[in-house]
């Protein structure tokens, strides 16, 4: 009997496929390593060749506006070279002022300081960063020139130029060697905006959205906004189209945020009048004529932002032919369920055709594509939390004051560096969602970094004798702490060992191995960390807090105030970005999924439904010229509604409801609407529907319980 055949192994992988495997997608990463580290040893290269005083600075500037896209590298470097030049005017401005004053300087120093800080809370993206800048660069111009106040200008030329140096070079490497363009991924999200929304618009076509679904795509859809105006904002320093054509794209976005408002009162309409009648007639109806809509989304070529304009065009031209007929089928007091319904419908319909209309002309090159409604105005505006400025403005001036003295006080010789190092990483942390987790981070890394310096300084430093050997003894520490900042979770540990390895070894034209000088310093620079993380657990942030999210969302609400009262002039738009970034702010510190987040959702749905019908409703009045009795009546609900969002008052939820009756009944003359009365009409039954809504988060909130039966005054037909 033959023996049996021992089963062969399996074909092993070779090794140096193994290895392309595990370091497939760090191509990227470690092209970013070498951008930054030609840019570090050019920028220094250069400092020397020119004898700038200190080289370091220009390579430390490198690290700080480091960033995989070379948009976000030339905008940090606008903003920081723009924080430089003001921080050095500063500088000049308060020494000059208390040049033999040592408590009144520090005093001038710590509010300059403190309202930095604050400005860098106050502003997004690399706009903050500006503030940051201005604040800390007055620190390490004026506290060394302290006791020679004279010296104050050229210290404040020399940083102003070897900063000016490492933002040149920072962004022509990053511009010019294998740039990674954001205008790629302004595209790329742009295009992924709209192909999700009009796929939501196709699905929600087939029926009702539930609650649920629509609160977290409104989230994507917020989140989407917001990160879209982001890029916008930064991708304009390395295109020169994209400056040009930067109108257009906000306008692009303001169009979305409007459609998707509008949708989500159509939808929420829809809801409410199903869950009191799951075959209610004028429900079916409404969706009945919103198929149509639905077909030609499903038809679409699907990135052809043109053809999807003219399929839009089609079905807004049959649209009010089809409601007639629907119309004709439904009884007189449901009429004004469905002309509310209707005229949403309508609506959203022009926006979403305005919106891809505006995506069309995107794709043609330049501004030469045709734009409906080009002079329509565009603003954009970012919402402020003023109690969460006034404590970074506080808690940044009493750290700069309370240690500046304590440095003058104690006469330590490296008490200027320490105390610039907590005033910078207080300025930059103070706007962070985490400051206590990053600063604790920083602090590691530049303890870490410290280390690396050390070992540099005693081992590699002296049998340096070119610039070539100085590149190729420090470039392995720098690569390490580089290429961590490749790691979202790590890019804090990173930052600290970039600085605690370069700021220590102050490179220069004569470097200095003299160890105990190096470890004084050192120190100095490690406990400006240690001080500033310390400083963050005395006076701790109130961002991310509960008591910042209860703040926020009572402003959320207070922003149907500003819808009722405000001037109408860009009113809309502004409600619209401020509404959204304000939600989008809390919500953002709210565990995904829990009944806070929940909550929170269903009150943005509430704000942006109505205030955005709130605005509509006083530029119809306006243009309709209603007469003073319906005037009154709307007014006194639009007061009674920015009242109770404000104070969520049953009295005033009755009120409102009171009022809206009112001027219901008013817009009936002799049996009929007038034709210039209907738009305002149907705003009142809107608002009128979505504070009877007994499941909405207002009635709950509010107390308040409508009786259901009442019926609202309609029209004969």
């Amino acid at each position: 009997m033959n023996a049996p055949v021992a089963p062969t192994d399996a074909p092993r992988t070779p090794w140096t496929t193994q290895v392309r495997e595990a370091l497939r997608g760090e191509g990227a990463a470690w092209m970013f390593v070498f951008k930054v580290l030609l840019s570090i040893y050019l920028a220094g290269m250069i400092a020397m060749r020119m004898g700038f005083s200190s080289p370091s600075t220009a390579m430390i500037t490198v690290i700080v506006v480091m960033n995989r896209q070379s948009g976000m590298v030339l905008a940090k470097a606008f903003y920081r070279a723009l924080g430089t030049i003001v921080g050095s005017i500063a500088a000049v401005c308060i020494t000059a002022l208390f040049p033999q004053q040592p408590v009144l300087f520090l005093l001038a120093l710590s509010i300059w300081v403190g309202l930095c800080a604050g400005g860098a809370l106050m502003f997004r993206n690399f706009r903050s960063y500006g503030f940051v800048l201005s604040g800390y660069t007055v620190a390490i111009i004026a506290l060394p020139a302290v006791n020679e106040p004279t010296q104050v200008f050229i210290l404040a030329t020399a940083r102003l130029t070897e900063v000016l140096l490492g933002l040149l070079v920072s962004a022509v490497v990053f511009d010019v060697v294998f740039p990674a363009r954001l205008r790629n991924s302004l595209r790329t999200a742009a295009n992924s905006l709209m192909t999700s929304f009009l796929d939501f618009v196709r699905d929600g076509t087939r029926g009702a959205l539930p609650r649920e679904k629509m609160e977290q795509a409104h989230l994507r859809f917020v989140r989407e906004s917001m990160a879209l105006e982001d890029l916008r904002s930064s991708v304009v320093f390395e295109d020169p189209e994209a400056r040009v054509r930067s109108r257009r794209m906000r306008l692009l976005n303001q169009r979305f945020m409007a459609a998707s408002t509008r949708f989500q009162s159509l939808h929420h309409l829809i809801n409410r009048l199903l869950r009191s009648d799951p075959n209610d007639a004028v429900a079916g109806a409404l969706m009945q004529l919103y198929r149509p809509l639905g077909e030609a989304l499903a038809a679409r070529r699907v990135g052809d932002h043109q053809d999807i304009t003219t399929r839009l065009d089609d079905v807004l031209a049959v649209q009010p032919t089809r409601a007639s007929a629907l119309r004709a089928s439904l009884p007189a007091p449901r009429l004004d369920d469905f002309d509310t319904g209707a005229s949403l419908l309508l609506r959203f319909t022009e926006e979403l055709r305005d919106m891809t209309h505006t995506a069309a002309a995107m794709q043609q090159p330049g501004i030469g594509g045709q734009l409906a409604r080009a002079s329509e105005q565009v603003r954009f505006r970012y919402a402020t939390d003023r109690v969460s400025v006034a404590i970074t403005i506080g808690r940044s001036f009493l750290v700069s004051l309370l240690l500046g003295l304590a440095w003058m006080q104690s006469g330590w010789a490296s008490g200027a560096g320490a105390m610039a190092n907590v005033i910078a990483f207080t300025a930059i942390l103070a706007a962070g969602p985490n400051p206590n987790i990053t600063a604790a981070q920083i602090t590691k890394g530049f303890s870490i970094g410290l280390l690396m310096a050390f070992v540099c300084v005693t081992l590699v430093m002296p049998r340096i004798d070119s610039y070539g050997m100085l590149v190729l003894g420090t470039a392995p520490f720098l690569m390490l702490a580089v290429y961590l900042s490749t790691r979202p979770a790590l890019f804090g540990m990173s930052l600290g060992m970039c600085l605690g390895t370069l700021v220590p070894l102050s490179l220069g034209l004569a470097p200095s191995f003299d160890v105990a000088s190096f470890l004084n310093n050192g120190v100095a620079f490690l406990m400006g960390a240690v001080l500033a993380m310390v400083a963050f657990q005395v006076i701790p942030s109130v961002i991310g807090t509960q008591y910042q999210r209860r703040r926020l969302l009572t402003e959320l609400r207070h922003q149907v105030t500003l819808a009722a009262r405000a001037p109408l002039d860009g009113l809309a738009p502004r409600f619209e970005s401020v509404s959204r970034d304000l939600f989008l702010q809390v919500v953002t510190h709210t565990q995904p999924g829990s009944a806070e987040s929940r909550t929170l959702l269903a009150w943005a749905l509430a704000v942006h439904e109505t205030g955005r019908t709130l605005i509509e409703l006083r530029h119809d009045s306006i243009d309709a010229a209603v007469p003073r009795a319906i005037e009154a009546h709307i007014d006194a609900a639009v007061s009674a509604i920015a009242r109770l969002y404000d104070h969520l008052s049953p009295a005033d939820h009755q009120a409102a409801l009171s009022h809206l009756d009112a001027a219901l009944a008013d817009t009936v003359v002799e049996g009929v609407v007038p034709p210039s009365l209907q738009p305002v009409r149907q705003h009142l039954h809107l608002l009128r529907s979505a504070l009877r809504d007994a499941d909405s988060v207002l009635a709950g909130a509010a107390g308040g319980h409508p009786d259901t039966t009442t019926e609202a005054p309609h029209a004969a037909v």
